[in-house]
């Protein structure tokens, strides 16, 4: 089941529903891990004409689609295609809807070919490994700008994550107009510009939403897969999308949600649900009509714990359209937690910002970040988590899909609100979404009591304290470990200039300076994201049960990774994180200790040997990073053989790397 967040986000309260539904396709997003990639740099023009839906249409329960068939065709103004260009368009068709036709066999694709594409190629791939091409035909022969029914012949033997979608050439300049239909599914409308030089697709479901508010709210890209065989939707099914998991102030109303979503081909009429929260119940009758695949998202309260406490909350499909639920009740458990005021405590607000040196508008993100810590450096912390630079990593991808849809620069903070790092998320300022979260109710306390590097530089060793100020039977949290680095220098892209350089008054005063600034200019890049232990907080690291004013001590190894180069620059920052809302509770971050000196043991690494100033290695394969007494990398280089290194007199330890493992070996000169 697909957890469902209902983080309170600082916009307009209307568009709740729209940003809930974002939310609850964030597990499928990060279990397939398509290579949906950032939005920052897209550039979308207007509508054209739109086709009519057909009158009195109905959904084929045999055409596997995450599209309503009673939408109208859009044409959405893409970006103008040089001679040259080979542009894909696809979508996603999750495990969610794909589980009902396995067996049945995907006949026909249809679709609208745009005018001027040539050397059309239609395929299906697994999303999980996008370049494993399940079915691929071509297609030129086929007419354009008209709905065509494309032949194919693929079998849905199992209920994978399926990738459809046609490439197409451009041998002339020519505008591309993308076939779209509104809808509700995350990953609906992809596209993919080989001319770009970069890898993977760039999701433009929400696009609409971000750019001009459409009230559609995301659109997906027209294409259906017609099927044969005795799989396909249902007339009537409803599935719980999940349930909140909220906190409160004792004496106050708990609100909740819900989420559901339709995946019968028939509009749903009523429905009927009970919840329950202790000895707490109520009926809920949601009478709005859902269409096929959209989403409802219910509202409703009960009463607060009256003690310091986390309670499930249950809900259950009763009726649907006045009857009962066929196979049973279906369940979905969500939580409330009621924090005592009096033992509340002040979050510490972490901003994971979203970032790029060739992100010409993330100087503003950097800016932000030293205005935060100026204003409030005990109770924030930055993590700068780059993407598509040197200083990317492979452990934060997910994070970046499930967050930086606001493309970059972006930000979360404590995974609750998502904007700009500096303007916030609704252009009052970043400082508006620190004191909205700061001031929530927080139920715990982590405290990081020691950070200390190993001796061969390969682990930090952490110790944790967390306290909370509720009684639980379970123990729903995780704590999890980011490894941040700070000096490091790289060229920065910088749009400020280029944008403000006649006009520098028409930008704040903090971050006036950067318009004198060169388009490209030397920036030190602080809080760099290098290490995560795990994406969604470590399993087991928090005992049950949860008991209140007791204080859980743990400890814990992080793996140092090669990309580090300056040691005695490193934090760990400790996240707690809510297991069910999936937001981090609260936070610290400390300086890792680096021993005086070197003297760590030596160990067989390779064959190394020094003498007359120079370092030799001989007979290794593998990653060689060199640092100094002060814990600073001075040289990194991948061997396949020998090679040596030109050193000063002094103490230095060799950390090499293979898939044999971590070794450090200490040379004195």
């Amino acid at each position: 089941m697909k957890k469902f967040y209902t983080a309170i986000l600082l916009c307009a309260i209307s568009l709740l529903p729209a940003m809930a539904q974002l939310s609850v396709h964030r597990e499928a997003i990060r279990r397939i891990d398509p290579a949906a990639s950032r939005l920052a740099q897209s550039r979308l023009g207007s509508f054209r004409t739109a086709y009519a839906a057909e009158e009195q249409a109905i959904q084929d329960p045999k055409t596997l689609t995450n599209l309503p068939v009673d939408s109208a065709i859009y044409f959405q103004n893409f970006n103008d295609s040089p001679a040259g260009n080979t542009i894909t368009h696809a979508t996603i068709l999750y495990a969610d809807i794909v589980q009902y036709f396995k067996g049945n066999t995907i006949k026909k694709i249809r679709t609208i070919i745009p005018s001027g594409a040539s050397e059309v190629t239609l395929y299906i791939a697994d999303a999980n490994d996008p370049t494993n091409y399940l079915f691929q035909q071509r297609v030129d022969d086929c007419e354009r700008d008209v709905v065509v029914d494309l032949p194919c012949d693929y079998t849905i033997n199992d209920c994978l994550n399926l990738l459809v979608g046609y490439t197409m050439h451009y041998t002339e300049d020519s505008k591309v107009y993308v076939p779209v239909v509104p809808c509700n599914r995350n990953g609906a409308w992809l596209q993919q510009d080989f001319s770009t030089g970069k890898e993977g697709y760039y999701d433009y479901t929400y696009m609409r939403y971000f750019l001009y508010g459409d009230p559609h709210v995301c659109y997906g890209a027209y294409i259906n897969c017609i099927t044969e065989g005795e799989g396909g939707f249902k007339p009537y099914e409803i599935a719980l999308d999940g349930v909140s998991h909220t906190r409160n102030f004792i004496g106050e109303k708990s609100n909740f949600s819900i989420g559901l979503t339709n995946y019968g081909t028939e509009k749903l009429p009523s429905i009927k649900l009970h919840c329950t929260l202790g000895d707490a119940s109520q009926d809920i009758n949601y009478d709005k009509p859902i269409g096929f695949l959209y989403y409802a998202y219910i509202e409703s309260s009960l009463p607060t714990p009256t003690t310091p406490v986390r309670v499930p909350l249950t809900v259950q499909i009763v009726e649907v359209g006045g009857g009962a639920v066929d196979g049973g009740i279906v369940e979905s458990n969500g939580s409330i937690t009621a924090v005592d005021p009096k033992l509340s405590v002040a979050r510490t607000t972490v901003m994971e910002e979203f970032t790029g040196t060739w992100c010409g508008w993330c100087p503003r993100g950097a800016r932000s970040i030293e205005l935060m810590l100026k204003k409030h450096p005990e109770s924030f912390i930055p993590i700068a988590i780059h993407s598509g630079d040197q200083f990317e990593s492979e452990d934060f991808k997910d994070i970046i899909q499930n967050y930086a849809g606001n493309g970059f620069p972006s930000c979360a903070i404590n995974r609750l609100t998502t904007g700009d790092p500096y303007s916030g998320s609704t252009n009052l300022g970043i400082e508006k979404d620190l004191t909205y979260v700061s001031e929530l109710p927080c139920e715990a306390t982590v405290t990081l009591n020691s950070a200390q590097l190993s001796d061969d530089l390969s682990t930090v060793f952490v110790n944790t304290s967390t306290t909370f100020s509720i009684d639980c039977k379970t123990a729903p949290y995780r704590l999890d470990f980011v490894l941040t680095e700070d000096g490091q220098k790289a060229v920065q892209t910088n749009y400020y200039p280029i944008t403000y350089g006649d006009k520098p008054n028409d930008v704040p005063e903090e971050l006036r300076d950067l318009v004198s600034l060169g388009s490209k200019y030397m920036a030190e890049m602080n809080h760099v994201a290098r290490y995560l232990s795990s994406q969604n907080g470590v399993d087991g690291t928090l005992d049950a049960p949860i008991v209140k004013d007791e204080t859980q001590q743990h400890s814990f190894e992080l793996k140092v990774p090669l990309s580090v180069s300056y040691l005695d620059k490193l934090h760990v920052v400790a996240l707690l994180i809510d297991n069910g809302s999936g937001e981090i509770l609260n936070a610290a971050t400390l300086p890792v200790a680096v021993t005086d000196g070197i003297h760590a043991a030596s160990t067989d690494a390779a064959d190394i040997s020094a003498h007359d100033g120079q370092l030799c290695i001989r007979h290794f394969r593998g990653d060689v990073s060199i640092f100094n007494a002060a814990g600073q990398r001075i040289a990194h280089s991948r061997l396949d053989g020998s090679a040596q290194f030109h050193l000063a007199p002094g103490c230095y330890v060799v950390r090499t790397e293979n898939a044999q493992g971590v070794r450090s070996t200490k040379v004195v000169f």
